[in-house]
């Protein structure tokens, strides 16, 4: 794949411009997605699957919902990059749970995109935050930001929600493993 050059040739482009550019792609993807049939057991054009209570509907106009935020995920990962990787997804969380609180709207209380949020959201901070150090934007590059903004999330969630729901906790942790 060919990276995205980290300063545009056409200094014309504002970034503004830009994260609107990258959201569309970001939104256009959900839609591919949910449009892709056939998928056995899952919503598409020809069917929902084993969902009955959601439609390619639902989809749809949680995809529009969701794309007024990607760029906003873009604008804080520009924002943040004097933050360590790592402290950069405490700062995603509020705008991720936004994001999802307008997606509930759009499909009357349906989880069609939850996912896709955190999944896009990172990958759309990850772009803001590569234009901003005038860093190669590319699939490599993104990726790599993602994973760093993710770096410990386990750890740190396992350590903050502790409590017993299972019995496989008291198996698995004094042997230092870290779980399904």
């Amino acid at each position: 794949m060919m990276p995205i050059p980290a300063n545009p040739t056409n200094a014309s482009i504002q970034p503004q411009s830009l994260y609107d550019a990258w959201a569309d792609l970001a939104w256009r993807a959900m839609l591919t997605e949910v449009n892709l049939s056939p998928k056995p057991g899952l919503v598409d054009r020809l069917n929902c699957g084993a969902h009955k209570d959601m439609a390619l509907a639902d989809f749809h106009r949680s995809a529009e919902a969701i794309r007024h935020w990607l760029p906003r995920f873009m604008e804080y990962g520009a924002s943040c990059t004097r933050l360590p990787p790592e402290s950069v997804l405490a700062g995603l969380r509020p705008l991720g749970m936004a994001c999802e609180a307008a997606m509930f709207r759009a499909t009357a209380g349906v989880n069609t995109h939850k996912g896709s949020i955190f999944s896009l959201g990172l990958l759309c901070a990850a772009i803001g935050r590569l234009y901003q150090l005038r860093q190669p934007i590319a699939a490599e590059t993104l990726c790599a930001t993602a994973a760093d903004f993710c770096r410990g999330l386990t750890t740190r969630e396992l350590r903050q929600n502790n409590l017993q729901l299972t019995a496989g906790p008291p198996r698995w942790q004094p042997r230092g493993v870290p779980g399904a």
